[in-house]
């Protein structure tokens, strides 16, 4: 039998019940398992077009799920598989006319240099990107992340933005932030000291990085862009 074939099963069981209710088929077929991989073709319910094929993963060290949808061919069916795909792992987004901006903000440390990157959605809306290097590379990508976050309270308070949602892949953001973490680094320190200055409302949200999330990666490319720059 393949590698994780019952983990794949259980969760594509409930990510089909939603794509299912957002006008899309597709099934669990035996013959489509392989080790930490199932393959899933998709139809549209209402043509039976078939549009594609879903490749769902497995990361028994993080047990975590991403998906590939490079095989779709219809680009609005890939909308709603990301969406679809966002409520199955509760990555839902605040809608446009909540006023709550989603943030997504990554790191990355590639060849010796640290990279920031962050995005900014309200609703479906991209309103901003940031991108950038820093000099000081001691904390590697989580040193990035960090001060990605830093350029987004900036941001807000240029724009007077009062509410976000800040999601993240390192602890940190959030528990240097809410005291549970003590800052040692004198970036950690000068980021708490923001954190605690700024009057835009902060929620927090932890998703890890390369499950899928098609906002989450924007971030995370946006950090490597910067890391090469």
């Amino acid at each position: 039998m393949p590698l994780y074939k019952k983990e794949l099963t259980d969760f594509a069981n409930k990510f089909i019940k939603i794509l299912n209710e957002n006008g899309l088929n597709t099934n669990v077929c035996d013959k489509n398992f392989r080790d930490y991989l199932l393959q899933m073709p998709v139809t549209v319910s209402d043509t039976r077009q078939n549009i594609g094929t879903l490749s769902l993963y497995y990361k028994p060290t993080k047990k975590t799920y991403s998906l590939s949808t490079k095989d779709i061919k219809d680009a609005t069916s890939t909308d709603i598989i990301n969406k679809c795909w966002d409520e199955a792992n509760g990555f839902e987004t605040f809608k446009e006319d909540s006023g709550i901006y989603e943030v997504f903000v990554d790191g990355s440390f590639i060849d010796g240099k640290t990279g920031y990157g962050a995005v900014i959605f309200l609703g479906d809306k991209n309103i901003k990107e940031f991108c950038g290097s820093l000099e000081d590379t001691s904390t590697r990508q989580f040193g990035g992340e960090i001060y990605s976050v830093m350029q987004v309270i900036k941001w807000c308070e240029e724009n007077n933005i009062k509410k976000i949602r800040i999601n993240y892949d390192y602890l940190g953001i959030e528990y240097f932030a809410t005291g549970k973490w003590e800052p040692k680094s004198s970036l950690a320190v000068d980021y708490v000291e923001v954190i605690a200055a700024t009057k835009t409302e902060i929620l927090w949200r932890k998703i890890d990085s390369h499950t899928g999330n098609k906002k989450n990666d924007i971030a995370d490319s946006l950090a490597k862009q910067g890391a090469r720059s």
